[in-house]
């Protein structure tokens, strides 16, 4: 904890950068030529890039170095400038040619991170370990965290997780902002060492029953490997501690919505909304879980919430679209779709969305452009080439329908679900022959599917003798071995 001498020591700090950077902006208003000396300048670089203002701190940089030419802090501060313009290159060219003393401990972090831009991982380390040597153990969390980073990039799992520790043994009282925790949960569980880190959590808890970050991560690592009732109770102990920790209500709130309780995950994140803890992603998780219950009128009001705190959010977007999708409204549902898309063009699941919609309307060349832009992308797809083929089967196109799902069959080493669509567009071909050949197939594949295919036309295949008979054949030697 500060004390009273630290907080006013901190607060007249807060003191000299707000007045610094108050004559900076003064400065650029009037256009008037303000002197600043180099720590002054350090503090209103520092405040631009924490606020996250890059325009404003690479304008301060420039005139800093204009004033202050030879000042290696402020060359260190341009260097970092480059790298958060995400000019690496530049960045490390800059240090590379500087002279600096053993006492610049600024110098080897933002170095480290030019390794770690350019994918120089080993560089990294071994630069961020040279920078150990300059910080009190307590200031060395987020250097550990680093190292532990490269090593996880470098896949050396067991030496990450040793790191990862020792960071979050250093920020013990801040755990809340300290990325490790979540980086150490996805090491245990690629190194399948998920009993050590559930171990090592329960560990932390009987030295600090309160450490709540804890509690939380044991939830996740329950949450993660599907053991959700022990991961609810986990996040219930985080809410008992602190009832406005954001990560615990969420994933509270998940754990109910992937089983199904979709009451009790409204009922949590509506306990979040009266502690005060409100994002667009708790109004959008609450239309989640009413669109579940077929509640649309409360899921629309709920993603609209969502959508006028953030603009941007795409599962509102996408939320809004499914409701008008589920009751028929498709030119209503492509609108919400598209901006979704727009928003996130690297997820296809909106062209998926895009695609289903104009083919519901009878738009099929605008179905099959959205399908055939996801093959560029994912040409391995299953569900692409079973969505292409029932398009093209829709448009009455059924020799393009088969060569897709046999180039689908090439890609995907012979998806079921494929070859059961196959089956049927061949039996509606009347290609018999053909048809129980890929039905054979596919119920030796995946039997389980076989109701699914029934329900591609339930008239006309539970009528057919010879086929129901293969499907029943199958199924009672699945069952007898």
């Amino acid at each position: 904890m500060f004390t009273d001498d630290d907080n006013s020591w901190e607060e007249n700090d807060d003191e000299l950068t707000s007045e610094a950077v108050s004559r900076f902006e003064d400065m650029l208003e009037n256009q008037r030529p303000t002197y600043f000396d180099a720590e002054e300048f350090e503090m209103i670089i520092d405040y631009y890039m924490q606020n996250n203002n890059l325009k404003r701190s690479r304008q301060a940089v420039d005139l800093a170095l204009a004033q202050h030419p030879d000042d290696i802090n402020l060359k260190i501060k341009n260097a970092r400038q480059f790298l958060v313009e995400n000019d690496p290159k530049k960045a490390f060219d800059l240090l590379d040619q500087m002279e600096v003393n053993d006492e610049e401990p600024d110098y080897y972090l933002t170095l480290g991170s030019c390794y770690a831009a350019l994918g120089k991982h080993q560089k990294a380390i071994d630069t961020y370990t040279a920078a150990l040597s300059y910080f009190d153990e307590d200031e060395k969390g987020e250097l550990y965290h680093a190292i532990g980073f490269e090593y996880q990039n470098l896949g050396a799992l067991n030496k990450a997780i040793e790191y990862y520790k020792k960071s979050l043994d250093v920020d013990a009282e801040d755990l809340q902002n300290n990325n490790s925790i979540i980086d150490l949960i996805n090491c245990f569980i690629l190194t399948d060492r998920v009993e050590e880190g559930i171990a090592y959590f329960n560990q932390r808890i009987e030295d600090n029953p309160q450490e709540a970050e804890s509690w939380s991560a044991l939830g996740d690592l329950y949450r993660r490997t599907d053991r959700l009732e022990e991961a609810i109770e986990m996040y219930e102990y985080v809410l008992a501690i602190d009832p406005t920790h954001l990560w615990a209500n969420m994933h509270l709130a998940n754990s109910y919505y992937d089983l199904n309780r979709f009451q009790e995950a409204i009922d949590s994140l509506n306990e979040a909304l009266a502690h005060d803890v409100e994002t667009s992603m708790i109004h959008a998780s609450l239309g989640d879980c009413y669109y579940r219950q077929e509640n649309y009128i409360d899921a629309k009001n709920e993603y609209n919430r969502a959508l006028a705190i953030n603009e941007h959010l795409t599962e509102a977007w996408s939320g809004l679209g499914y409701i008008y999708s589920d009751t028929g409204d498709s030119h209503k549902a492509i609108k919400f779709f598209e901006r979704a898309y727009q928003l996130e063009p690297f997820n296809d699941d909106h062209l998926y969305n895009l695609a289903a919609e104009h083919q519901k309307i009878g738009e099929h060349e605008k179905a099959l452009a959205y399908l055939l832009e996801i093959e560029k992308s994912q040409p391995n797809d299953p569900d692409l080439y079973f969505f292409l083929g029932d398009l093209l089967a829709d448009m009455g196109r059924f020799d393009e329908a088969i060569c897709y799902l046999k180039l689908g069959l090439e890609r995907t080493h012979n998806d079921a679900t494929l070859l059961y669509l196959l089956a049927y567009l061949y039996l509606e071909r009347n290609e018999r022959s053909q048809a129980l050949t890929y039905l054979e197939e596919a119920l030796t594949a995946k039997p389980d599917y076989y109701k699914e295919f029934i329900e591609y036309n339930p008239e006309m295949i539970s009528n057919d003798v010879e086929v129901m008979e293969l499907i029943n054949g199958l199924l009672r030697r699945s069952s007898s071995q």
